[in-house]
């Protein structure tokens, strides 16, 4: 069964965070923006990681890397468009 505390909390941080006038707009912009930056460039790394693997001949290494880099992806533009919660 579905413990419905943990919803409960996130719905009051999210409250918090969106209505609350503790937390500028300007910090959460800033926090959103240096999570995508950090993110892009983890994923650029691994691509780069991916080709130089796939170019000394390890192919399992680099399809490994790609796949871990697409999901990063996937999950990256989740959360860009995720609506927030009810």
């Amino acid at each position: 069964m579905a413990d419905l505390h943990y919803r409960e909390k996130l719905k009051t941080i999210e409250k918090a965070a969106t209505t609350s006038n503790e937390i500028p707009d300007k910090a959460k912009t800033l926090g959103i923006g240096c999570f995508t930056i950090g993110t892009i460039l983890l994923i650029g790394f691994l691509l780069f990681l991916a080709f130089s693997l796939f170019t000394n001949g390890i192919i399992i290494g680099s399809i490994i890397t790609i796949f871990i880099a697409f999901i990063l992806l996937f999950v990256l533009i989740k959360l860009w468009i995720a609506p927030k919660l009810p």
